[in-house]
C-alpha cells in the first residue's frame, strides 16, 4: 500500500490505514501512535481517528509537535491501565471524540502537558470539543493535567474550550512543584479555559502552586464554566495562586457530603476573582484581596461599628495602638536587631513603613514588648500583627500581663504560620503589658517584615482620629493660615486665636 497516496490524502493521515481494529477489545494505541509518528516523519499536520467506533487503549499516546489529533464526534476511546493517555508536546492539539476510563486503578491523566515543553506566547497547543469520563466508580485520576516539575518548566497561553469532564478526582489540575531558587523558576500562567462542563469530580478545578515565582500558578482564566456537584465532590474550586479568574456556575452544592464549602482560596492565594451563582458565605477565603461577587449580593458592603466584646477592627478607625511608641514604652527586648526600619514604623499610619528581620532562629527569637503600666489599656479585646506579603515569620506567640506581679498569659501560639495577618483574642479588663515572640520564616529568602501592630478596645476609641467627645493628642496640630482655634469666654462670647510675626497670641471677637 502506498501510504502517501491512500492514507495521506490532502495532507491528512487516517489512523485506519495503520491497523486499528476498532473492536473495543484489542489495544489500538500502537497503531494510532504509528499514525502520529508517520505524520511527524513526513511533515504532515493532521491525524484522524474516524467513525462511530470504540477503540481500546491500553498504552500511552504521545501527540508529537505540531500534530493535530482529531476524532469524529462519535468516536470513543476506552482506556484500561494507569498512565497519561495523551501527552501533548509543543504546538500539538487534540479535539473531538470521547475518552472513557474504565479501570479503577487509573490515577494518571487523560490529557497531560509537561512544562519541559516550555509553552509560551505564540504556541498553537489547543484542547477542544472532547469529552472525558471515568466510569470505573473510583472517582480517580485527572482529566486535564498541566504540570511543572523543575527549573524553567513553564506552560502559558494554552487554549482549552468546550470540554466535558466527569467523575475524576480532579477535573482540571494546574500544578507546580516546589522550587527553592527564585532565580530558576517554573510557572503555569496565562492559560485560557472556556466553556468547561465539569460533573461529579472530587475537585473540579484545582490551581496548586504559589502566587509568584519560583513556582507560580497565576493569571489563568476559567470562564463560562458549568460545574455540577455530587456527593463525592469535596471542592468545586480550590486555588492557591494569584490573579486567576473564575466565572461560571456551580450547581447543587447541597449534594456535597460533610457540609464543606464548595470553593476554597487558600492562605497563600491572593487577588483572584470569582464571579458565580454562590453566596459569598459558602466560600472559604483564607487568602488576601480575593474578589468574590454574587448575584445575590448587589448592595455595597456595610461594616458595623465596633461592638462591645467583639474582637473586630474596622481599618485605622478602631486601632488603639496608632502612635503607641509615643504613648507607651515599646521596645525589642530579645533577638537580633532589625536590618531595616525601626519599631516606630510598626505603629505608623504611613504605608510601606516596616521593621525587617533576616534569618531569625527559633532558638533566639525576636521579642517585642509593649509596656502600658503608666496608663493601662482598658478592656482590650483583640491584638494583631500585619506582615509584608510573603514575608511573615513561621512562629508567632502573643502573651499579655493583667497584673504587675502576675504571670504571662498566652493568647495565641502559632506554629507553621502561613498568614500575612495574624490576630489573637487578648481579653483583658486591665492590660499592663503585651509581648510578641517571632521567629523563623516561611520563604526561602529567610526574612520577615512587620508592617503594623494593632489592637482594639471595647471602651477606648481608636487613636488615629480625634473623638468629638475628647481625646489626647500625641503630636502637633498645624492650621493653615487664616484658620485657628475658636474658643468661648465665660460670658459666652466667641473668640478666634491668632498669632503675629513676633509669636504673640491674641484673640479676636467674632
Amino acid at each position: 500500500m502506498n501510504l502517501m497516496e491512500n492514507c495521506s490524502e490532502e495532507r491528512i493521515v487516517d489512523a485506519a490505514c495503520f491497523g486499528v481494529t476498532r473492536d473495543g477489545v484489542t489495544d489500538d494505541a500502537p497503531a494510532i501512535q504509528q499514525a502520529i509518528d508517520y505524520a511527524e516523519a513526513n511533515k504532515l499536520s493532521r491525524v484522524l481517528l474516524t467513525g462511530n467506533y470504540t477503540y481500546a487503549i491500553a498504552s500511552p499516546l504521545v501527540i508529537k509537535p505540531s500534530i493535530s489529533f482529531e476524532m469524529d464526534s462519535g468516536t470513543k476511546l476506552k482506556v484500561t491501565g494507569n498512565y497519561h493517555v495523551f501527552t501533548l508536546q509543543k504546538d500539538a492539539s487534540i479535539s473531538g471524540g470521547a475518552v472513557e476510563v474504565i479501570d479503577p486503578s487509573f490515577t494518571s491523566s487523560v490529557i497531560y502537558l509537561h512544562g519541559s515543553q516550555q509553552l509560551e506566547t505564540g504556541n498553537k497547543t489547543t484542547i477542544s470539543n472532547i469529552s472525558m469520563i471515568n466510569t470505573s466508580g473510583a472517582y480517580s485520576g485527572k482529566g486535564i493535567y498541566f504540570y511543572c516539575q523543575k527549573a524553567w518548566d513553564f506552560i502559558s497561553f494554552v487554549n482549552v474550550s468546550f470540554v466535558h469532564l466527569r467523575n475524576f478526582e480532579r477535573g482540571v489540575l494546574l500544578q507546580t512543584e516546589k522550587i527553592t531558587n527564585i532565580n530558576t523558576p517554573a510557572w503555569i500562567n496565562a492559560n485560557n479555559f472556556s466553556y468547561l462542563s465539569i460533573d461529579g469530580c472530587q475537585y473540579g478545578i484545582d490551581v496548586a502552586g504559589i502566587s509568584d515565582v519560583p513556582y507560580e500558578t497565576s493569571g489563568n482564566s476559567f470562564v463560562h464554566f458549568q460545574m455540577q456537584c455530587r456527593s463525592q465532590t469535596k471542592r468545586a474550586i480550590k486555588c492557591s495562586g494569584a490573579y486567576n479568574t473564575f466565572e461560571g456556575h456551580i450547581w447543587d452544592t447541597y449534594l456535597m457530603n460533610g457540609g464543606e464549602p464548595p470553593v476554597e482560596f487558600t492562605s497563600i492565594s491572593h487577588r483572584n476573582q470569582l464571579a458565580s451563582n454562590l453566596l459569598s458565605t459558602s466560600i472559604l477565603n483564607n487568602g488576601q484581596y480575593n474578589d468574590i461577587t454574587s448575584p445575590f449580593e448587589q448592595t455595597r458592603n456595610i461594616f458595623a461599628p465596633g461592638l462591645p466584646g467583639k474582637p473586630d477592627i474596622i481599618g485605622n478607625q478602631d486601632d488603639i495602638f496608632v502612635q503607641a511608641d509615643k504613648k507607651y514604652t515599646v521596645k525589642q527586648i530579645a533577638g537580633k536587631a532589625p536590618y531595616g526600619g525601626s519599631i516606630s514604623n510598626c505603629f505608623s499610619l504611613v504605608d510601606e513603613q516596616s521593621m525587617n528581620y533576616l534569618d531569625v532562629p527559633a532558638s533566639a527569637p525576636v521579642v517585642i514588648e509593649m509596656d502600658f503600666t503608666a496608663n493601662p489599656i482598658k478592656m482590650l479585646n483583640m491584638a494583631g500583627v500585619s506582615f509584608g506579603w510573603g514575608e511573615s515569620p513561621k512562629n508567632i506567640k502573643f502573651e499579655y500581663l493583667t497584673a504587675l506581679d502576675g504571670a504571662w498569659t498566652t493568647a495565641k501560639d502559632v506554629k507553621n504560620n502561613l498568614g500575612n495577618t495574624v490576630t489573637a483574642e487578648v481579653r483583658a479588663n486591665t492590660l499592663y503589658k503585651m509581648r510578641l515572640t517571632l521567629s523563623e520564616y516561611t520563604k526561602d529568602h529567610k526574612r520577615f517584615r512587620i508592617n503594623r501592630i494593632f489592637g482594639t478596645s471595647s471602651i477606648m476609641p481608636g487613636s488615629s482620629w480625634v473623638a468629638t467627645s475628647g481625646s489626647k493628642i500625641y503630636g502637633n496640630l498645624e492650621f493653615q493660615q487664616g484658620n485657628s482655634l475658636i474658643l468661648k469666654s465665660p460670658d459666652g462670647q466667641t473668640w478666634k486665636l491668632s498669632v503675629d510675626n513676633t509669636g504673640k497670641v491674641s484673640g479676636t471677637k467674632i
